[in-house]
């Protein structure tokens, strides 16, 4: 994949303007009055979340690459606000919108109000209802499901090699957020793995604690993990939808002093993002209780990202995005504990492949 490997503290872009107010992000020259042709950015969250300010960074460096203005917003988890945003960016005349998008159907007037306009869209990372992902460009991707059925087949078989046939294994899904597609992909793609394991190994009674949901926010994550461990603290496996808040799921464990001080544990830990901490103790640690962790990558979705915008913008196309909804997907990869070493690079904080 054409992954622009950086890591570099990430820039906060219009966190606290109003709704329709942007800011440039990048170099100096994409000062407002440029002539270059204007790809407008806007996340659904920038400032903390550090694997989405990644996603944004990554974005605008690719799109100044190409020489690009790139303005990049943050819409703060607010669908309005990002529909607001993506009106502000045609008004000044962008050439395309790359969105991460605020909820899958929420965003459906901004998406309209482009087409109407004639202004590409591309989707980055979370997904839009069928409906508007066939208004688009291109919807680029994660290959969440076929990502997240290798990190559940690779944590039922670390698991099971703890526990002798007829255990009862408790798992428990920290989950990002309700009714969405992107958590709805993870658990379903995970659940699909784990139980084609189990399936080829049974024996074992699997109880599913209920999730909770910490909407990729330390605070939320954290009370969702104190509640859940007092409620079952003789957990086995807990799957934890992003590493971005991998930190507060490791606090509740030793609050509940079910994880010791030197990070060993006796519940084992899933993930995904690849957050690099979390592969770097994979590999550094053998006394961790990560044992799988999903790849999607930022970097290389920011260059799909803008390689399929500017593609739009052209009338070419790249011969990546293809079918209907046109989609252009990152290829499914995890790292463990065997394959960590491989992956740890001090520049990045999500492991690439």
């Amino acid at each position: 994949m054409a992954n622009k490997r950086r890591g570099a503290p990430l820039a906060v872009c219009a966190l606290m303007l109003g709704v329709g107010a942007l800011t440039a992000c990048g170099k100096p020259s994409d000062a407002a009055g440029s002539d270059k042709p204007l790809i407008g950015v806007s996340m659904r969250f920038i400032a903390g979340n550090s694997w989405l300010s990644t996603l944004n960074k990554a974005t605008v460096d690719a799109g100044n690459e190409q020489g690009y203005r790139v303005l990049a917003v943050d819409a703060q988890g607010d669908a309005a606000r990002q529909v607001q945003q993506m009106k502000s960016f045609i008004a000044q005349g962008a050439k395309a919108i790359i969105i991460e998008p605020v909820h899958d159907k929420d965003v459906a007037a901004g998406i309209t109000a482009a087409k109407d306009a004639g202004v590409k869209v591309v989707v980055v990372n979370d997904r839009v209802a069928d409906e508007l992902a066939t208004q688009v460009a291109c919807n680029v991707y994660d290959d969440g499901a076929a990502t997240a059925k290798l990190v559940g087949a690779e944590t039922a078989k670390a698991i099971a090699s703890r526990k002798p046939a007829g255990s009862t294994i408790k798992l428990y899904i920290q989950a990002l957020f309700p009714d969405e597609l992107v958590t709805q992909t993870r658990e379903n793609g995970f659940m699909a793995g784990w139980n084609e394991y189990f399936q080829a190994h049974r024996g074992y009674k699997i109880v599913r604690i209920p999730n909770n949901y910490g909407e990729a926010q330390p605070d939320k994550t954290l009370a969702a993990m104190r509640g859940v461990l007092t409620a079952h603290p003789d957990i086995d496996v807990v799957f934890n939808q992003t590493d971005v808040v991998m930190p507060s799921v490791k606090e509740a464990l030793k609050s509940a002093r079910l994880m010791k001080a030197d990070g060993s544990s006796t519940v084992l830990l899933a993930g995904f993002d690849g957050g690099m901490d979390v592969v770097r103790d994979m590999a550094d640690n053998p006394r961790s209780p990560a044992v799988a962790d999903g790849l999607n990558q930022p970097p290389t979705q920011a260059a799909y990202s803008v390689e399929e915008a500017i593609a739009a913008i052209k009338g070419t196309q790249t011969g990546q995005c293809a079918g209907s909804p046109p989609t252009r997907i990152v290829p499914p990869k995890i790292a463990t504990p065997q394959n960590a070493k491989e992956l740890v690079n001090p520049d990045l904080k999500f492991a690439g492949a």
